[in-house]
């Protein structure tokens, strides 16, 4: 990083904080949050497990179609109003949650929670984006943080959850959530939120100088000569590593979203308490932030696809305990401490890849194109695996064949390596160090 004078406090960490803030408060319909609720709403609205969970697949399959114009939107305009926006929407929709009473708008609901860009996996460009766009060498640990804000919230929206269920019922346990999701996003975004720095007279990290210009370290030295070259989404699709990035995320949509959705089930067929449940799944996003912030760091100084295949293989320990049928209460607590760990090290490498991968410019834009294959595809896996259930299947062969997914899409970050530049940057950089030589030399 060029500019050896930095302020006393860069914005960027206001943009952070935002984000962290934003992804706090919007956690509520991720599977981690939702399977609390399933119980309780299928039986008063007398539909299945496998019908309910249509409507998260409804949600992602909404935001990934959307993904893409919302990137184009975020990286044009920023976040800010569309955040503004987004946030008085997704406040809405749980409000809405809390009054309806027919599935079909449940599942409106859910079609239009899609919409907000919110808690999307992949395509969260509201709260990923601006930290990636106020960040080059510190990007690791601010991404990080931002991110620890959906970990964080979701460890205290489980406990929160299942206490204003068991007090409250399950509609004012929406109507409360959604209050938090208006409070948590609006103000922030509207007062504070902007969109790169170059917009406010100041460059990234803070430093006086573009990040063109930055020195090497041991993270980037596998990476092109300029570490913020930015490729557009056209060059960027025609390079191999992102379909293979594509394909790996797919992958484990597909088999984590059941996974999510369907282990408190398990864990209750074995008479294990809800407070208990509550309490060990609350462990797996706050150990997840942990690890996602620690690892962070960790990937400023290692290529960051090393963190994708350490969480992955801390992901497969974590599954032992069910795979493997452990009937000890104390299995809750050890499952996701070892899963968290593992979830927030890879989610170090799923964040960073692209904007350290393609550069910042267009990172929402690329974001949202890759994502409607991802999301679509993925969300399928919640209701599969209600179907492979009720019809039967037994959790030990559900599990296993979680275990088998997850391995494969973790051996393969190991070889998505950095995309070289496109040919006419090469000749351009090498045309540039050309120069000097054609220079006369003195005396």
């Amino acid at each position: 990083m060029t500019g050896e004078h930095r302020p006393r406090f860069f914005y960027g960490w206001i943009i952070v904080a935002c984000s962290w803030l934003a992804n706090f408060s919007t956690v509520s319909m991720n599977p981690l949050v939702f399977a609390f609720f399933l119980e309780p709403m299928t039986q008063d609205l007398s539909v299945g497990r496998s019908t309910l969970v249509w409507g998260i697949t409804i949600r992602l399959i909404s935001g990934g179609f959307f993904a893409p114009y919302l990137g184009q939107l975020v990286d044009r305009h920023g976040a800010r109003w569309l955040g503004v926006a987004s946030g008085v929407l997704v406040a809405a929709v749980l409000f809405g949650f809390a009054v309806a009473t027919n599935i079909w708008v449940y599942y409106a609901l859910f079609f239009v929670s899609g919409l907000t860009g919110f808690g999307i996996f992949g395509g969260n460009v509201l709260t990923m984006v601006p930290p990636g766009n106020w960040f080059v060498a510190r990007r690791g640990r601010a991404m990080s943080i931002a991110q620890s804000g959906q970990l964080l919230g979701s460890a205290a929206t489980t406990i929160a959850a299942a206490f204003f269920i068991t007090e409250f019922g399950w509609r004012t346990a929406w109507g409360i959530l959604g209050f938090v999701a208006l409070i948590g996003v609006v103000p922030a975004y509207a007062v504070l939120m902007r969109r790169r720095p170059e917009d406010v007279g100041l460059f990234p990290d803070g430093a006086s100088g573009p990040p063109a210009a930055s020195a090497p370290t041991a993270a980037t030295a596998t990476r092109p000569a300029s570490t913020e070259r930015d490729f557009t989404v056209r060059e960027a699709l025609r390079t191999p590593v992102l379909w293979m990035h594509l394909g790996a995320t797919t992958l484990l949509m597909t088999a984590i979203s059941p996974f999510l959705l369907f282990r408190n089930s398990y864990w209750s067929g074995l008479g294990f308490s809800p407070t208990l449940i509550a309490l060990g799944v609350a462990l797996d996003p706050f150990i997840f932030a942990v690890a996602n912030i620690t690892m962070g760091l960790v990937a400023e100084r290692i290529p960051i696809r090393f963190t994708g295949c350490i969480g992955g293989m801390f992901r497969l320990c974590g599954m032992l305990p069910l795979t493997l049928g452990a009937t000890w209460p104390g299995s809750v607590f050890m499952h996701n401490l070892v899963w968290g760990t593992g979830s927030g090290t890879t989610a170090v490498f799923q964040t960073l890849m692209i904007p350290d991968y393609f550069g910042r410019t267009h990172q929402g834009a690329i974001r949202g194109a890759i994502t409607p294959v991802m999301v679509v595809f993925g969300a399928l896996g919640g209701p599969l695996g209600g179907y492979l259930l009720d019809a039967g299947m037994s959790y030990n062969m559900f599990f296993w064949g979680i275990f088998v997914c997850v391995a494969i899409a973790s051996a393969s970050f190991f070889f998505q390596t950095p995309p070289a530049r496109p040919r006419e940057d090469v000749v351009a950089a090498t045309s540039a160090e050309a120069i000097p030589s054609e220079k006369p030399i003195d005396g």
